[in-house]
């Protein structure tokens, strides 16, 4: 899960589909309320999340705090 550059200073969520394991972390961390910015719904095949290249780790431009 990351943020990416949206209008102005605005970021938007974006979940990288091959390290989603569909557990919704990132939906109850969420802190947009009534709605979550992000909706995790069931896969209808579990399978194994890939290996994550480290050469692939945003770095950080705006700090924010959320927990991923």
């Amino acid at each position: 899960m990351d943020t990416v550059p949206y209008r102005g200073n605005l970021l938007l969520p974006r979940v990288n589909e091959e390290l989603c394991i569909g557990c919704g972390a990132c939906e109850f961390a969420c802190p947009v309320r009534l709605e979550r910015a992000i909706r995790v719904s069931g896969k209808n095949l579990q399978t194994s999340a890939a290996v994550p290249a480290k050469a692939r780790t945003p770095k950080r431009t705006v700090p924010n705090d959320f927990p991923f």
